[in-house]
């Protein structure tokens, strides 16, 4: 193998983004291998090698061992999986790699997040965290709450809202009949307003928020994502709230003594404009937001996190990204209404022919097999010069988009 060329490619259920992070690694000369639990993976062919690795059984040691067998000498740890943040970190540090910080393993819990903004004097939202099994009802004084796994509750996945203790009794048991009893969990106070996201790189400890979203509507059921998401902020309450938050993520992430990498941060902002930190995620965030990022700041977050991943330095990036024109952006996902597979929706191309369009996308064949987590499978980008236009066109794209899961 080459020295100082492979870098690891981690995925999970095909996902990870792997024929795109591999294409990026390639063009700048190095070996992508790809590192799944899927013996038969369906990237595979796009990658010089591949490990198969049970994510849910195997050891640290063992991955070793099978990099090791490879005859792979990996120089880098790339990873846009949830699930698999720690692996990516106790990888990285194992090999003394960029992204091994022990500080930056404190961002895949919740509780343990919270706990740390709330030493730091960076918060005062109650929670009370512990098994799904064992967690002390009685400890919580106020609802309604917010109840959620600890870890790897990526697309929202089981967040539940429970207005009294009998609630929160049935909801964590919901929880522990689902992933089990011993699933750490997190109870935290609702915190009822709009909710936002920033998101931007991490340099030395320094968050440099640079993509900021309104969302405009929330599914009170599943707790996620609805309607528009615009940028940027069309509210001012927001706009102050994105810029309280992304100094309070800033002095938290100097404490945590992280190195560079990007985040993705979601809060969110009371009538009175207190806001508070709803979770923050150690990756870009997803379906649009890479799309709508480069076109507002002119700063791609999936290339900024591999370089990044491989060491390098873009510290010149925040300086030189751009804040957004005269035109407001907004993102309209689509989710699914069922489990099941699609099997017919509107094209992307028809959405496009739509004033106002300019991007989307369409994923063929997407399979829904819980209702659980956000199973949004399509999505239009909308460029208006005012909230109502965008609203407008929104409307337009709403009645001319049509699809069935069967």
């Amino acid at each position: 193998m080459a020295v100082e060329r492979d870098v690891l490619i981690y995925s999970k259920r095909f996902e990870g983004g792997v024929r795109l992070v591999s294409r990026m690694l390639s063009e700048m000369g190095r070996r992508p291998v790809l590192v799944s639990d899927e013996p038969e993976d369906v990237n595979r062919d796009h990658c010089a090698a591949h490990i198969v690795v049970d994510w849910a059984k195997a050891s640290l040691e063992e991955l070793v061992a099978a990099v090791d067998a490879a005859g792979v000498e990996p120089t880098a740890v790339v990873n846009f999986v949830d699930s698999l943040i720690s692996w990516q970190v106790r990888t990285a540090r194992h090999y003394g790699l960029a992204g091994g910080e022990s500080g930056r393993e404190v961002l895949l819990s919740k509780a343990r997040v919270r706990a740390a903004m709330t030493d730091l004097g960076l918060s005062s939202l109650p929670f009370v965290a512990g098994t799904a099994a064992a967690l002390d009802v009685g400890a919580v004084t106020s609802y309604p709450v917010i109840v959620k796994p600890d870890q790897d509750s990526g697309g929202s996945r089981l967040v539940r809202r429970a207005a009294d203790a009998g609630e929160l009794s049935s909801r964590l048991k919901e929880l522990a009949d689902t992933v089990g009893p011993d699933t750490d969990a997190l109870v935290e106070e609702y915190i009822d307003g709009v909710e936002f996201s920033v998101d931007g790189p991490v340099l030395d400890g320094l968050f440099h928020p640079l993509f900021e979203v309104e969302k405009t509507e929330h599914d009170n059921l599943r707790h996620h994502d609805a309607g528009l998401l615009v940028s940027p902020p069309p509210s001012a309450h927001v706009r102050q709230a994105v810029r309280d938050l992304s100094e309070r993520i800033g002095a938290l992430c100097a404490s945590l003594g992280l190195g560079a990498g990007w985040l993705h941060v979601e809060g969110r902002v009371r009538a009175d404009g207190s806001c508070e930190l709803v979770e923050i995620n150690p990756r870009p965030g997803g379906r649009m937001y890479r799309a709508a990022t480069r076109r507002t700041c002119g700063v791609d977050p999936i290339d900024m996190s591999v370089r990044m991943a491989l060491g390098e330095r873009p510290d010149d990036a925040p300086a030189g990204a751009a804040r957004g024109g005269t035109e407001l952006l907004a993102m309209l996902p689509f989710e699914a209404d069922r489990v099941g597979t699609l099997v017919s929706a509107t094209s992307v191309e028809e959405l496009k022919r739509i004033p106002g369009v300019v991007d989307g996308y369409l994923f063929e064949d997407f399979r829904v097999v819980t209702m659980d987590r956000e199973n949004f499978f399509a999505e239009a980008m909308i460029l208006a010069a005012d909230v109502a236009g965008l609203h407008e066109i929104a409307e337009q794209v709403r009645s001319v988009f049509t699809f069935t899961f069967e």
